[in-house]
């Protein structure tokens, strides 16, 4: 490919690559934008969706708390066997599957009823296994309540001989007092509840976000997650400090002052909203002591997580490094094939291009000696001659005519005349400056035209011209002789001289000249 094809190429490529992979990139901008309003939406919805569920959750439990408070509360007075209750209970355990242990505690710690439920049924464990609990914080923390109050404990895994239960038991306690007529506590209800019910439903309505949604306590400990693995971290001596504040410091920092919201960082999105417990049951978190439930673990966040990365760079459009790189990856095919497009527009702009340059030269050149025809020598000649003559020019115009060219053509041939046209021409090319040119004004008429000098210089120029034509007439086997005749004019940008005068009057000069020269010449040369 030829260095000017390969300019129309490169060209070509460059304007069309451009202007493709700008309108591409505000283009694929705009998408994103579209793509993350739709997510924020969407993981607010979910996260409402999953506090929602939590609080019904939670509200089922304290309504089941309260029914077996008030629906038993004569049979936890006074010394009664327990019997009538403890038949109710194997039953609400084995129907309601959620609770591992449902107990009635009296005032000094010690268990009095207890029903444990093995996964199917629910059982009462015999008197002589109850156990003293006047040590466990959901006792101490409940006993001292006023009536009717609810305490919450804080979620955590169950603890068999001091170590924890695998597979692992979430578990958290309801425990509300129990009073007699005159006001004075008996003792307190206790439900152990199985929490992996509500993290199992939790986990499920996950699947909705499109990031990870994350369920963290109070302490920033995740208690449900994407990664089983980072979940109960509290519970273990090794993994305690390892929370989520601790791998999303900013991020915690903005969940601490924000109860709910979305904040777009250089993590990724963050969309969370507080679990505000008593909120679901219209109480007023303010005063939990009228409140009717008080809460141990403080409130929960849902946190939903989509990650700045690889995977999920479609939904950010805050990096323009990021966006350019995904539209030439997205559209590799579209700029081989604009690749393509450019090199075949190049090649028809360097076609139309070499038409173009070939009528204008056409146009403008005299085909045979490469000399400005009249109308383009002229329009390029009055330039250098403007009208306002507001500037000093110097233009010099020597006006030339061959000698003998009708008798050349008439005794030789068409052929022969204009080989000496052409030799007329090629020899003033040799000679004139470069920025002279040459007008063909007729058949055997030219001009030429001397840009910034005056008569001397220009004859002095022109005498090389005609030596040149007498050494081509004595050393080359020609059947004719080169002969001009001219005549020389100045334009000075002085007064109002028309053009078309001072070509007259150089054609007059020549004409004057051309008398002289014909008086003794032989164009036809005699060949012995």
């Amino acid at each position: 490919m030829k260095i000017y094809q390969l300019k129309y190429y490169i060209g070509s490529f460059v304007v069309f690559f451009i202007l493709s992979f700008f309108v591409l990139f505000f283009l694929e901008q705009e998408v994103r934008k579209a793509h993350i309003e739709e997510l924020q939406n969407h993981e607010i919805n979910v996260v409402k969706l999953e506090s929602d569920f939590l609080g019904r959750e939670f509200g089922m439990l304290v309504s089941d708390l309260n029914y077996l408070h008030h629906a038993f509360n004569e049979q936890f007075i006074g010394d009664n066997s327990f019997e009538e209750l403890t038949n109710h209970w194997i039953e609400f355990s084995t129907h309601r599957r959620v609770y591992d242990q449902i107990r009635y505690i009296d005032v000094h710690g010690d268990e009095k009823i207890r029903i444990n439920f093995d996964g199917n049924h629910g059982y009462a464990v015999p008197t002589q296994e109850l156990q003293n609990k006047s040590d466990r914080t959901y006792f101490t923390e409940s006993i001292g309540l006023e009536e009717n109050l609810v305490y919450i404990s804080p979620v955590d895994l169950n603890i068999e001989q001091g170590q924890v239960e695998e597979p692992y038991k979430p578990m958290i306690r309801l425990a509300t007092p129990i009073y007699d007529d005159m006001k004075n506590v008996q003792g307190v209800l206790v439900l152990n509840y199985l929490a992996e019910n509500t993290l199992l439903n939790f986990r499920q309505l996950a699947e909705n976000s499109r990031g990870e949604l994350i369920l963290i306590n109070s302490d920033g400990y995740r208690l449900s997650s994407a990664d089983a693995t980072q979940d109960w971290n509290f519970m273990f001596e090794e993994k305690k400090g390892d929370t989520f504040k601790k791998e999303y410091p900013k991020e915690w920092e903005w969940l601490e002052t924000n109860s709910e919201g979305q904040t777009n960082t250089d993590n990724g999105l963050f969309t969370a909203m507080e679990v505000d417990l008593s909120q679901k049951y219209a109480i007023n978190s303010k005063n939990m002591t009228e409140s009717g439930v008080v809460f141990g673990d403080g409130n929960w966040q849902i946190v939903s997580v989509f990650l700045r990365n690889e995977e999920n760079s479609a939904y950010f459009n805050d990096n323009a490094l990021m966006i350019m790189r995904d539209v030439l990856k997205q559209n590799m095919s579209y700029f081989i094939l604009l690749a393509l497009a450019s090199g075949v527009i190049g090649f028809l702009i360097h076609v139309n291009r070499k038409t173009y340059l070939r009528i204008k030269y056409y146009s403008e050149y005299d085909p045979l000696t490469k000399a400005l025809n009249r109308r383009a020598g002229i329009a390029k000649l009055q330039k250098l001659t403007p009208v306002s003559e507001r500037r000093d020019v110097q233009v010099s115009l020597c006006f030339l005519d061959i000698n003998g060219l009708k008798e050349v053509n008439d005794t030789l041939g068409h052929g022969i005349g204009d080989e000496l046209i052409k030799s007329v021409s090629d020899t003033i090319y040799s000679e004139i400056r470069e920025q002279d040119f040459l007008i063909r004004l007729g058949g055997d008429e030219f001009l030429i035209v001397f840009e910034g000098i005056g008569e001397d210089k220009t004859e002095i120029i022109w005498e090389r011209i005609v030596n040149c034509y007498d050494q081509i007439n004595q050393n080359e086997a020609r059947k004719y002789n080169i002969s001009v005749s001219h005549g020389i004019v100045v334009f000075e940008g002085k007064g109002k001289t028309h053009l078309d005068d001072l070509i007259s009057e150089a054609d007059e000069k020549m004409y004057q000249e051309k008398k002289i020269i014909k008086a003794g010449l032989n164009i036809i040369k005699e060949i012995t």
